[in-house]
């Protein structure tokens, strides 16, 4: 079954070096190049040097003229540049199907990094293919990418990364895509990632589908696979030895088996809603797909969530701080009826007409307070007592003081609201 693995992780400025190392790691270039890495193992202890021969291709796109074919410059200018702690570059890990033969897998690689980047955003990106544990293979993409855009505004390095002057682009840095950081990116990016992978996994007649969400969230109780460090992966694939964290690895597998029909299924059905939400049809070329699953992206941020202006929230708070403030009256009211029927018991006596209507007023005022009582309490002098003591059994845990240590529980949907009812009812304190 393919697996869905997208990791990122952020790199600040000031790491002043460490751009050339990711570099030259995911291109298997200087310290990582077979050859500097068998002279660097010579005389090692037999199977412990293991030389990196497992790049398969790797390329630099949309560089600045000032680093033209020196991906390294670019990004260590960037780590020098950028802001004080401020991202420099941004780098993602990703897995590609094992169900996909080389040239559909460099494919895929190449249809997500475009959709992401287009041709405005520098990045560099290199496939590797090493051998798995399972003695199958493990085709994953590493890729450093930068969010400054590209405008045709020539400007050198320390100015690149500087501030994006709006009204005057030519005196400021290259503008920072908002596409690549708004709240919510990094899901917008795997759910774009799941979405071409599933395209070449539909189109090369596989089976197999990947599901961006969580395991949990689509339903399935259990764990992910437990992560593994190099040296338990390396202990099985070169020496034949099964570290204790390897064999958890082997017995979540085994455990795992029993399930991946359903889990299958599930992925299976997500691709077709999805496909269906996207517009795809069987007439549509693989480029019109593309194109269909970019323009999703894209309108996450052309969509973005609505955030609430200052004044919004001001009116709002003030609004909650009224409501507080009549709850808190309402639930002297309810003592001081609550009190009267108690001593109207107690002496034996009946309450005039008038006040039992009064006692009706207030149960009434119940619904508008988030607060609920049986209808039958209400117009049945000889249950007012009860219907009084029932909502102030609800506020008696924590009765309102107006201030920050009220808390509040409202019913999220009609489901919550049925399987509470006979409990807490509308709102608890």
């Amino acid at each position: 079954m393919a697996t869905t693995h997208f990791a990122r992780t952020v790199h600040k400025s000031g790491g002043a070096g460490l751009a050339a190392g990711r570099i030259e790691y995911i291109t298997r270039t200087g310290l990582y190049s077979p050859a500097e890495a068998r002279i660097r193992h010579q005389g090692l202890e037999a199977g412990t040097a293991h030389v990196r021969e497992d790049l398969v291709h790797w390329e630099a796109r949309n560089l600045p003229a000032w680093a033209t074919e020196e991906p390294v410059r670019y990004f260590s200018a960037a780590e020098t540049h950028e802001r004080a702690n401020g991202i420099a570059y941004e780098e993602w890990k990703f897995a590609l199907p094992r169900e996909l033969h080389r040239d559909h897998q460099l494919a895929a690689a190449q249809d997500f990094l475009q959709a992401s980047f287009g041709a405005r955003h520098p990045y560099i990106w290199a496939l590797h293919d090493p051998p798995a544990a399972d003695s199958g293979s493990q085709p994953h993409v590493h890729v450093l990418w930068s969010a400054r855009t590209l405008d045709g505004i020539e400007r050198p390095a320390a100015q690149f990364f500087t501030r994006y002057n709006r009204a005057h682009p030519e005196r400021g840095g290259a503008e920072k895509a908002r596409a690549l950081g708004h709240f919510g990116a990094v899901k917008a990016a795997r759910v774009l990632y799941t979405d071409v992978m599933n395209l070449h996994l539909e189109r090369a007649g596989h089976e197999a589908r990947l599901h961006p969400d969580r395991l949990t969230a689509r339903g399935f109780d259990r764990t992910p696979e437990p992560r593994l460090a190099p040296s338990d992966s390396n202990a099985l694939k070169f020496k034949q030895v099964i570290t204790p964290a390897m064999q958890q690895v082997l017995d979540h597998r085994a455990s795992r088996g029993p399930h991946a029909a359903a889990e299958l299924a599930d992925t299976q059905r997500y691709w077709e809603d999805r496909k269906q939400a996207l517009g795809l049809t069987a007439t549509m070329t693989h480029t019109q797909h593309l194109g269909q699953v970019r323009g999703a992206r894209e309108s996450t941020v052309t969509y973005a969530p609505h955030r609430r202006a200052p004044r919004e929230l001001r009116e709002q708070a003030q609004r909650l701080g009224q409501d507080i403030a009549h709850l808190s009256s309402y639930h002297r009211s309810l003592v001081k009826e609550h009190v009267l029927e108690q001593a109207y018991v107690r002496t034996g006596r009946l309450r005039s007409p008038a006040s039992v209507r009064e006692v009706e007023r207030v149960l009434s005022e119940a619904p508008t307070h988030g607060l609920a009582v049986e209808p039958a309490h209400q117009a049945v002098p000889q249950s007012l007592a009860q219907g009084l003591a029932q909502l102030l059994e609800q506020m008696r845990e924590e009765p309102p003081q107006g201030g920050a240590a009220l808390r509040v529980r409202i019913f999220g949907d009609e489901r919550e609201h049925e399987r509470d009812e006979g409990r807490d009812l509308g709102m608890g304190f």
